[in-house]
């Protein structure tokens, strides 16, 4: 056990049975308990919950949230932590109830420093969807601190900025947010889909219609979408909708209201809104940052 997991493990000591399995490396650590740990706790890291099971009263400072199994919780250093009494519901399987992942403070605010110009990066406290990807990095950490094969020090160590610049991209946060340009998965349903939505960025967004291009139900195929892009497609197309206004305004051959109109919104306030939502700031304010 390293430093930080020490430090971790002496904040909760005594309030679980057992310690819990562990994922050391030298700035992220992530433990895999088989018992919640009830009641307030309060760390100096970055700390991220990811139940195996339902959750509900879990409190982030004093806001309440229910988790269902498969999703994700940033939480902040220094944000007081609190979980209500939930171990006499899972009392009787002895599997693990959930992971919490740790990240040094110092090694996000160094990304961030060099991504945004700015080092106080706070994650906002949302309950979110984990995406297959993230999912897939953790079990390959996994799997390379366990087997210990030549060259896993280096490729925990990858794993590990990996995971931390996923977090930072897929979790909503106070840094500003640039939509990516058209990126494919390895699901020819799904690149069609894309496709379709990049091409049809001025219309209205219609669920429906997305479905009968790809030849799939809407509840199924909602699913698919998110597993593979993290988002749903309304907020998929939300984000094209975005990096074309992006491009609209850098050329300040259009005004924001023009823009709001080709790309298909339904009012001014509803494009600043999205465009805030995301970006962290209004149109307005990005042309003058240009």
């Amino acid at each position: 056990m390293n430093s930080m997991g020490n430090e971790v493990i002496s904040k909760i000591k005594g309030k679980i049975p057992e310690p819990p399995e562990a994922i050391n490396c030298s700035d992220l650590n992530i433990f895999k308990p088989r018992f919640f740990v009830e009641g307030k706790n309060q760390f100096n890291f970055y700390h991220f919950a990811i139940p195996r099971v339902y959750v509900s009263g879990f409190f982030t400072d004093k806001k309440e949230h229910d988790m269902p199994k498969d999703t994700i919780l940033a939480t902040n250093p220094g944000q007081k932590l609190m979980a209500s009494p939930i171990n006499k519901i899972y009392n009787d399987s002895d599997d693990v109830k959930f992971f919490c992942l740790f990240i040094e403070p110092n090694k996000i605010r160094k990304l961030s420093k060099e991504e945004h110009k700015r080092s106080d990066f706070s994650f906002s406290n949302n309950v979110t969807h984990l995406s297959s990807n993230l999912m897939s990095l953790i079990s390959k950490l996994e799997f390379e601190y366990k087997n210990s094969q030549p060259g896993h020090k280096f490729m925990l160590e990858c794993l590990s900025m990996e995971i931390t610049i996923s977090l930072m991209r897929e979790l909503r946060s106070n840094m500003a947010f640039m939509p990516e340009l058209r990126k494919y998965s390895s699901k020819r349903e799904i690149n069609m889909a894309i496709d379709f939505l990049w091409e049809s960025a001025d219309m209205e967004f219609s669920l429906d219609k997305l479905c009968k291009t790809v030849n799939l139900s809407p509840y199924y195929f909602e699913r698919l979408f998110k597993d593979h892009t993290g988002k749903t497609p309304y907020e998929y197309y939300m984000d094209i909708k975005i990096r074309k206004a992006l491009e609209y305004l850098k050329t300040k051959a259009y005004s924001i209201t023009e823009v709001c109109f080709i790309l298909g919104f339904s009012s001014h306030s509803h494009f600043t809104s999205v465009f805030r939502k995301r970006l962290g700031i209004t149109p307005s304010e990005y042309i003058k940052s240009i």
